[in-house]
């Protein structure tokens, strides 16, 4: 287990400075924070909850976007994060669907991943994260092929630069990547297309998903299955769930106190794949108000405290 970080539980650090604690490096714990006001504002709302890492949406979550992108606050952005050694990712909108049979919906989500990779490259951010959609019905393999070329146009629309990360889901109403074997076959079909693309795992999707997070056994399970994959994750939503394991239902908890628990989390920190790469926070805190100073804390406290 990862040596103790912090003296007190919930305590946070900000700004990040990365060291090494008797030879181990602790996990990196972000989360994802309001863009609301101009995006370079999500700098200090990050360092204001103590996290070390941030996620932000560039356009609004549910809404089509509007506008150029704002290229002054998205390099005040990039200048901020430099500046506090903070790593950055961007969430493409919920809306974008590549797998959809819808071809408006097809195209509006090629603007929404285009922009999300463009907005990336211009704020200095470290992955596009981007749900790969739902065949509604279909089936996986009648839908592979559209989700990797819809995702190449994107992410070229966007000037290729920064990789996309693929994340997994909780699978219900045909969403894709739910398991191992559609996750690795996209990241493989991406990369012989020659987009620069990596995984991005969520927790509590997993759980719901049927890896009982929870148990020594679902996450020795967990890190079996998706072998071939750990290797190219490259961030981690480190939602925990108040849906039980098996559910496929997507509803995100605040650290420890949903069904993965402090355990599970403990657990899931001792696979090296995961541990190298920053932990992010996209859950309720108070009221929805999203990830709190608590919140930050308590998950730094679980995952790097012996």
């Amino acid at each position: 287990m990862r040596p103790h970080l912090l003296s007190v539980p919930g305590a946070v650090q900000a700004p990040y400075r990365p060291r090494t604690i008797g030879g181990v490096r602790p996990i990196v714990v972000g989360a994802q924070v309001s863009a609301a006001g101009g995006v370079s504002n999500a700098a200090e709302r990050a360092l204001g909850v103590g996290a070390r890492a941030v996620q932000i949406f560039v356009d609004q979550n549910r809404r089509y976007p509007r506008g150029p992108l704002p290229h002054d606050e998205l390099e005040r952005l990039r200048a901020l994060l430099r500046r506090h050694r903070l790593p950055g990712y961007v969430h493409v909108p919920y809306l974008a669907n590549v797998a959809t049979a819808d071809d408006i919906l097809r195209t509006r989500s090629i603007e929404m991943i285009a922009r999300a990779v463009d907005a990336s490259s211009r704020a200095g951010l470290r992955g596009v994260v981007v749900h790969p959609g739902s065949h509604r019905g279909r089936g996986f393999d009648a839908v592979r092929e559209q989700v990797v070329l819809t995702l190449a146009e994107a992410w070229r629309d966007g000037g290729g630069r920064i990789p996309l990360l693929i994340e997994n889901t909780a699978g219900a109403g045909g969403h894709l990547a739910a398991v191992p074997s559609e996750m690795s076959i996209l990241l493989g079909e991406l990369r012989a297309a020659g987009v620069r693309c990596g995984a991005c795992i969520d927790l509590s999707h997993a759980h719901a998903q049927g890896w009982d997070l929870a148990t020594r056994q679902g996450v020795d399970r967990f890190q079996s299955d998706w072998r071939l994959v750990l290797p190219r994750v490259r961030l981690v939503h480190a939602n925990d769930s108040s849906a039980r394991a098996g559910s496929r239902h997507d509803r995100h908890a605040n650290p420890g106190a949903g069904t993965i628990g402090a355990r599970g989390f403990r657990m899931l920190a001792e696979i090296p794949q995961l541990a190298r790469v920053p932990w992010i926070l996209e859950v309720p805190g108070k009221d929805h108000s999203g990830p709190r100073r608590i919140d930050v804390g308590r998950l730094d406290h679980i995952l790097n405290t012996p």
